[in-house]
């Protein structure tokens, strides 16, 4: 039998979770969104493969696959800054667009790993094509047309993913593999850049409902169940005109999910010789010019 205490812990609990949850989406409202920047230029495609870039960086290092889901957040809130710093010519350029997302990389490297990718090992990661000083000038101009407010692209879908989870007690048994069912869907998204100019907190619902129908250790009565719970306890409504469309959005993309490597955390440790993991330079991903 569960006691009076054990309930009033697990209902302040539910109150803090809920708390941080209304103070990321209060933070969303206040944050200019993204739009669609692409010019004849830069397209989807140098997008799409500078994201896979990134993503094979990261395997490579054995850093969060999220990071590149905060670098593109970087990347398009900077594009998408009407001209603030060099941002406009990014969009004329390939090449100075492929910078400003490497660029972004570093910065959500630093902002979400435990051990940092320094800029001489980016250097070597880019083959010499972009040098340190030229990065850590874009780094500033980035922040620069960004008011310094970078750490608002770490509200990530997975981090609204996680606190709804929070509030699933019942779903604690199988949360790891709810999580990694949603990286799958946030991986999807990331690429795609009509889900970054939705809201973060959209895309984690959507990215939940993906990874929660693709769980086969729960039944369809707990599935139904979880969201039960879930919308009972938060106070909007989690299949709403936008939430669906962007879950219809994620779901016509499903095709794009990849098996997933497996999980990781960290940058490797010092020692681990990392010129011997180097992925292939991001010149050799997309023609610059």
């Amino acid at each position: 039998m569960i006691s009076e205490s054990a309930t009033i812990e697990d209902n302040q609990m539910d109150v803090d979770v809920l708390d941080r949850i209304n103070a990321m989406r209060s933070q969303e409202e206040k944050t200019k969104g993204c739009y669609n920047y692409f010019t004849s230029i830069v397209d989807e495609s140098c997008r799409k493969a500078i994201v896979d870039w990134c993503f094979i960086v990261a395997d490579s290092f054995d850093l969060s696959r999220e990071t590149v889901g905060i670098a593109t957040s970087i990347l398009d809130r900077y594009l998408s800054s009407d001209g603030k710093g060099k941002s406009a010519e990014a969009l004329q350029s390939k090449q100075i667009f492929q910078l400003v997302a490497i660029t972004s990389f570093y910065m959500a490297v630093k902002i979400n790993e435990p051990v940092q990718l320094g800029i001489e090992m980016l250097v070597k990661v880019c083959r010499g094509f972009y040098t340190g000083s030229t990065i850590a000038a874009t780094e500033q101009d980035i922040l620069y047309s960004l008011e310094w407010r970078v750490c608002i692209s770490t509200t990530t879908p997975m981090e609204y993913v996680r606190h709804f989870l929070e509030l699933l007690p019942g779903s604690v048994h199988i949360s790891h593999v709810i999580l990694e069912n949603a990286m799958k869907h946030m991986d999807c998204a990331t690429s795609d850049i009509i889900f970054s100019t939705c809201r973060a907190f959209a895309v984690g619902i959507a990215c939940l409902a993906g990874a929660i129908n693709d769980t086969s250790e729960i039944s369809p009565f707990e599935k139904e169940l979880l969201w039960a719970q879930l919308s009972l306890k938060l106070d909007f409504d989690v299949a709403s005109n936008e939430v669906r469309k962007v879950e219809r959005q994620l779901l016509a993309k499903s095709t794009c999910h990849e098996p997933m490597s497996q999980s990781r955390t960290s940058l490797p440790r010092p020692g681990v010789n990392w010129a011997n993991k180097q992925p292939s330079s991001p010149g050799s991903v997309m023609q610059v010019g």
